[in-house]
């Protein structure tokens, strides 16, 4: 019965002793009673998570109790690194990088009698990724906003993507990279839409913005701004500067002006259009100075022609009178031109003897010698 009573106790022992949760530290006669020790259950979570292990400790005699953590290096309870500044209850346990991490705590009891200290069993802390594998993102709705014109910034209100993983999808609507972000090209736009590593793109309408002159004004005046009545005008050195809905620049030609001609003297006002906007600038015009009258020059006398008298016939003398001639009286001009005529014709041919004559001359001299 004795030895029935010894193995029993024996046996109590060893159940206690590999009871899960802790066991006793060896005790010195007298020493305060070991606390009552649960652990909390494994944790699981993903890097960067908040994970919390813990240990609930009773003590049977209404001792203080302490706690000291500590990692484990093998998976047990048996040996482990102690963890600085570790000593509540509570831990928290590292989770900046993914594997799992094995922690317990000593806790102690210290009462009237002394201390006494219960290793806990092990936690084990398994941090892992568990976020969803994107693999492929789509527009889900579009953005309000889809016709714009040339020049326009995007609208991406109303835009909203599902994201494809390998657990599911899910639709996001923040977060989201769209290109281009200024709409500079007439047509069709392609739209470009990132979110997380994955795109996807839709398009939109762009309208040509024409190029449409708002105002004129005279950049610099002509060079000559000073003419006469009947003058043209002259432009040379005119510059407008052009206002358009896109830019502001100067031109010298492209444009028209009235009037060109200058019909009457004062300050006269010139009007410059250039594609349905005018402006003007002024010029002086002075009056035309009128030329001295020539002096007429009286016309020459024409001659009288002079008729011969006929002889008259002596009342006395019974001799019949003489016929009577009549005188023709050529005009002047004529007569003096045919004689100018002749007098050069009659010198050539005169000339032309003389030539010849010497060229004989010459001919003959050298003959004879």
């Amino acid at each position: 019965m004795k030895k029935r009573l010894v193995s029993i106790a024996l046996a109590l022992l060893l159940l206690l002793a590999a009871a899960p949760g802790a066991y006793a530290m060896d005790l010195a006669p007298g020493t305060a009673s070991e606390p009552t020790v649960y652990t909390c259950a494994d944790v699981k979570c993903s890097p960067g998570d908040i994970a919390v292990i813990s240990v609930t400790a009773q003590s049977p005699d209404g001792g203080a109790l302490s706690y000291q953590w500590y990692r484990s290096l093998d998976g047990t309870n048996m040996s482990g690194t102690l963890i600085v500044n570790a000593t509540g209850s509570n831990y928290y346990a590292d989770t900046s990088s993914e594997g799992t991490n094995y922690y317990f705590c000593v806790v102690t009891n210290t009462g009237a009698n002394g201390s006494s200290s219960v290793i806990s069993s092990t936690i084990a802390v398994t941090v892992e990724n568990n976020e969803p594998v994107i693999q492929g993102i789509g527009v889900l709705t579009l953005p309000t906003k889809t016709q714009y014109k040339e020049g326009d910034r995007l609208v991406t209100d109303g835009l909203s993507v599902r994201v494809y993983t390998d657990q599911g999808y899910y639709d996001v609507t923040g977060g989201l990279e769209v290109s281009p972000a200024v709409l500079g090209v007439a047509g069709t736009q392609t739209i470009t839409v990132k979110y997380q590593g994955k795109s996807c793109t839709f398009t939109v309408q762009v309208e040509e913005d024409k190029e449409v002159v708002q105002s004129i004004s005279i950049s610099s005046l002509p060079a000559k701004t000073s003419y006469t009545v009947g003058d043209r005008l002259d432009t040379t050195g005119l510059s407008v500067r052009v206002v358009t809905n896109k830019q502001i620049t100067d031109v010298s030609q492209g444009f028209t002006c009235s009037p060109m001609v200058f019909s009457s003297a004062g300050s006269q006002t010139v009007t410059v259009n250039f594609q349905g906007k005018s402006t003007s600038f002024t010029v002086q015009v002075a009056e035309r100075s009128s030329p001295s009258p020539s002096p007429t020059a009286s016309p020459s006398p024409s001659p009288s022609p002079t008729a011969s008298a006929s002889p008259s016939a002596s009342p006395d003398s019974g001799a019949s009178p003489s016929p009577t001639h009549t005188v023709t009286v050529h005009e002047p001009h004529e007569t003096n031109a045919g004689s100018a005529f002749l007098q050069i014709v009659l010198m050539l041919a005169l000339l032309g003897l003389v030539g010849i004559g010497a060229y004989v001359y010459t001919v003959q001299r050298r003959n004879r010698k």
